[in-house]
């Protein structure tokens, strides 16, 4: 009798153990932790979790909320935390045929093993295992073709995590996926049109969710294990589905993940760093026009109506249009000028009227693993100037190294909770491994 997808997703899963992971699977899973908490730290206080905080029980603690001195239930750190960490839109990416962004899993696993006094050993691999299972499921089926956000994805993976975590036996973590992820479900809708808070919380509130699951996993609830291979081989996934995803592997998932340089959605860090190197070429000229080429389906997700004119925060950093016009104007793309409403102001407005968005199907064809854009700007004395690019800097093909994730680290950091604290994170996590409790981190997280 074959596995089930689910059993094959514990079996792969349950056996990464660090003493059999590479140094380069080491080194990628301290970079995907150091690069999500700076991303978190600066969102601390973000509106999304001040909105949430109070509305989650605080309870005894046993989890870091990251710029909360008090330790706060297992639950709330994760979802907020959570929401931290997806609120700028700066942390990794990975797609095959649905984008995910694996390192959604950090702040669960973070939580989770701190709940139980765990070392930093710990903690690395149950990343690993959040970064091992999300990867795959983009490969095993397509969750946009059934309507589906990939958001989705974690009410399969958080389980696994927590598993991992928690040290729980195979059968266990095997009915709390099924439970979980049977029945958290998030619609498309998600990401269409006007984008709402709902974008930060989305994955957060899943995990969250999921605690549950496990925890009724434990007691012997039971789920349908079979519900993943309904979907790909009976199912509305069945188009889809790819089950020798869920064969062993030798290279852990986690190495092939891209980061970000800007806190912009994935398919708008090329156009946007083709758009900061014109900046630099036209030294403040007058732009009469800008025409931007991508390949259509970044037109259908970055450029419709709504992204011309963003009423919002969250629709704005998932505008093409806007944040090209931004990069023009200002020769840079920060989280800062998003706070303050660069995205809304005049000439902004004005620059993005003038904006023309075109698809180019050549685009999808020739560069089937990038992403790439044309930026061409047309000067008010009638010059013209054009910049190309495939893929952008922080893609796997073209990493950021140790030494840029620590520097975007800092610079997300180092404004909020100061340079010699934002520091000793570093250091911290350079020694991960060795870290015998998690809390020598997670203290440093807490609000000093």
């Amino acid at each position: 009798m074959s596995q089930s997808a689910i059993s094959q997703l514990v079996a792969v899963t349950q056996g990464m153990q660090l003493q059999h992971f590479s140094a380069n699977t080491i080194s990628a899973a301290k970079r995907a932790i150091l690069d999500s908490l700076g991303c978190a730290i600066a969102a601390t206080g973000c509106e999304p979790a001040r909105i949430a905080g109070p509305l989650v029980a605080g309870g005894s603690g046993v989890a870091t909320v990251i710029g909360e001195a008090a330790p706060s239930t297992l639950e709330r750190a994760v979802l907020l935390n959570g929401i931290m960490l997806r609120y700028l839109d700066m942390m990794d990416v990975y797609w095959a045929q649905d984008v995910c962004h694996p390192s959604e899993n950090i702040p669960l696993a973070l939580a989770s093993v701190e709940s139980t006094q765990g070392s930093g050993a710990r903690f690395i691999e149950a990343v690993v295992v959040g970064y091992e299972a999300q990867m795959r499921l983009t490969h095993l089926l397509s969750l946009q073709s059934m309507g589906l956000h990939h958001v989705t994805a974690a009410g399969i993976v958080a389980p696994l995590v927590l598993g991992k975590a928690w040290q729980l036996d195979a059968t266990v973590i095997e009915q709390a996926v099924a439970l979980s992820g049977c029945r958290q479900l998030t619609v498309h809708a998600l990401s269409k049109g006007g984008i709402s808070m709902a974008k930060a919380i989305a994955y957060a509130w899943t995990a969250m969710n999921s605690l549950l699951a496990v925890r009724l996993a434990q007691g012997g609830f039971t789920g349908p294990t079979h519900f993943l291979d309904w979907l790909g081989k009976d199912g509305p996934a069945q188009g889809s589905y790819a089950p020798d995803a869920l064969q062993p592997g030798s290279t852990p998932m986690i190495e092939r993940t891209s980061f970000k340089q800007f806190p912009v959605q994935f398919e708008l860090q090329t156009p946007n760093e083709v758009a900061i190197r014109l900046h630099a070429q036209i030294a403040g000229a007058p732009i009469a026009r800008v025409e931007i080429t991508v390949p259509p389906i970044t037109v259908k997700r970055t450029a419709d109506p709504t992204k011309f004119k963003p009423a919002n925060r969250e629709t704005a950093d998932h505008s093409l249009p806007v944040t090209v016009a931004m990069s023009l104007l200002d020769g840079r793309l920060t989280a800062a000028q998003f706070e303050h409403d660069r995205w809304s102001d005049d000439d902004v407005a004005a620059l993005v009227a003038r904006t023309e968005v075109l698809a180019d199907e050549a685009f999808a064809a020739d560069y089937p693993q990038g992403r790439p854009a044309r930026v061409t700007v047309e000067l008010a004395n009638g010059q013209r100037w054009t910049e190309f690019q495939e893929v952008p800097y922080g893609d796997i093909t073209r990493p950021l190294d140790d030494q840029a994730i620590e520097q975007k680290f800092l610079a997300n950091a180092v404004d909020i909770i100061g340079a010699q604290r934002a520091q000793a994170i570093v250091d911290c996590v350079a020694r991960l491994e060795q870290v015998p409790n998690i809390s020598e981190l997670t203290r440093l997280l807490a609000a000093g």
